[in-house]
């Protein structure tokens, strides 16, 4: 149903975030006011967070909007590549 390419974002800290305050992708959504499963498929990358969707689950799970992009906004690619430069520090 949601099939759009999009950039691949790490959402890791977002539902380490939502884990903390006791969310679930079906609660979640229904705080902000979006279906889960499209929730759902915005988290699998499968379409992209718009800047009212953003906005309101950063409300909703208390983060600061200067904390935003660490929360939407590090690529997949980002992390692959610092763990190997991170992984080359260390040996």
């Amino acid at each position: 149903m949601y099939t759009k390419q999009t950039n691949n974002f790490d959402y890791s800290l977002l539902r380490k975030r939502m884990v903390e305050y006791r969310y679930n992708i079906t609660s979640l959504a229904a705080a902000v006011g979006m279906d889960k499963g499209l929730l759902g498929a915005k988290l699998r990358n499968r379409t992209e967070f718009n800047q009212r969707q953003i906005t309101k689950i950063a409300k909703v799970l208390d983060i600061d909007l200067r904390e935003v992009p660490a929360y939407f906004f590090v690529s997949n690619v980002d992390k692959q590549s610092t763990k190997t430069i991170t992984n080359k520090i260390e040996a």
